[in-house]
């Protein structure tokens, strides 16, 4: 049976995974094709690639430490997951003068920006869990 800590690190891996879903599925086509005047997507579009290759890797680290017990792996995870996630806000509200054909993708882009915020803190919160909540396994280093 695993301990709670480490259900929370899961929990937060498959919300950073679902937020790396999002803005590869929902943002990015539509940024590429945004028709606006405002809109650059030669900028956009790598940035939001490379906050797709953070959630993932994010993802990664919180099931590697959550398994192996890492807790400064998966605290230092739960920062730049925070981190990651409200750097997504610039770009919500960047879009909202985009008009309204942008409008779903701000929609969007704030599910991407609590997903990143709830990631971040639940790996924040089972890497500040005390010893005696890991159940089974070897003392986290």
């Amino acid at each position: 049976m695993h301990s709670w800590p480490w259900r929370t690190s899961i929990f937060a891996a498959v919300l950073m995974l679902a937020s790396a879903l999002c803005l590869a599925v929902a943002v990015i086509p539509i940024v590429r094709a945004d028709p606006s005047a405002l809109a650059s997507p030669e900028r956009a579009v790598p940035a939001f690639w490379v906050a797709v290759a953070v959630d993932v890797v994010l993802a990664g680290a919180a099931v590697a430490s959550g398994r192996l017990g890492f807790r400064v792996l998966l605290a230092v995870g739960g920062v730049v997951a925070l981190l990651a996630g409200l750097v997504l806000i610039d770009a919500a509200t960047a879009f909202t003068a985009h008009g309204p054909a942008m409008h779903g993708t701000v929609v969007v882009l704030w599910v991407c920006v609590g997903l990143g915020v709830v990631g971040g803190l639940s790996m924040l919160g089972a890497a500040l869990t005390p010893r005696r909540h890991w159940g089974d396994r070897p003392p986290p280093a």
